[in-house]
């Protein structure tokens, strides 16, 4: 969304951006501002940026979402707190883990969440301490109910061989849900997300690829995922080469 973050500068921009998208065969994205404004603002701003998209004719549509950053003191639950949900669908919300964050924390909270009927779906764990310290924390969060997104550039090994390798653990051991592209107006242009899928197909099968793809239509529209039962990772395995 222009002027948002590392968002398009620009209507122009962010143009160029959708046109980019669309080539790769993209249709739907979800925007994720850091939770900072009121839920409407950042809906305002959608439905902006989608009035661009239709104006000149490109087939992308953007969808309405915030990152929310997990902490001791959380003011998720106002009024506004299903507004910040995945698409307005009352259903997912994306939920980033800060450093320094202990995992019974992070078990309070995603329990909370879920009380209320809303599921986190955890920002890229793999590149976190948290979990590549002691992948046992993830564990527990996916057993109790949390869904899982990896970033394609962990995937590429573009966020660093330890984040590489714990994606691929996570997705082995079924501790892996979902693939997001994390694009943005610096990294739009090297768009990976389909490169991601092309090594999850190649390492676990079309199965395991469909099952990603799905995760994310189902997100998106607040359906159910698809889980396979997650497993431990003993940490010597962990530590190894993937």
């Amino acid at each position: 969304m222009p002027e948002m973050e590392n968002g398009p500068k620009s209507q122009g921009e962010l143009l160029q951006m959708a046109d980019t998208l669309v080539k790769h065969g993209i249709t739907k994205v979800i925007a994720t501002p850091k939770y900072k404004e009121l839920a409407s603002s950042c809906t305002s701003a959608v439905d902006l940026a989608n009035k661009y998209l239709r104006k000149a004719s490109l087939s992308l549509t953007i969808l309405p979402g915030q990152k929310v950053t997990a902490s001791n003191h959380m003011t998720l639950f106002h009024q506004n707190f299903y507004r910040m949900t995945i698409n307005v669908n009352e259903k997912y919300i994306f939920l980033e883990t800060p450093q320094y964050m202990e995992n019974k924390v992070m078990e309070n909270i995603s329990y909370e969440l879920q009380l209320k009927g809303v599921v986190p779906v955890l920002n890229e764990p793999e590149c976190h301490s948290l979990f590549i310290g002691n992948p046992a924390n993830l564990y527990t969060l996916v057993k109790n109910g949390a869904v899982v997104q990896l970033s394609s550039q962990s995937m590429l090994g573009g966020n660093g061989s330890k984040a590489k390798r714990a994606a691929y653990q996570f997705i082995y051991h079924g501790l892996a849900h979902v693939i997001a592209s994390g694009v943005n107006r610096e990294n739009y242009q090297q768009y990976g997300l389909q490169k991601a899928y092309s090594a999850v197909s190649k390492k676990y099968g079309n199965s395991k690829l469909y099952h990603f793809m799905e995760n994310a239509e189902a997100i998106a529209s607040g359906k159910a995922v698809y889980k396979q039962e997650p497993e431990h990772i003993k940490k010597t395995k962990f530590l190894g080469i993937f």
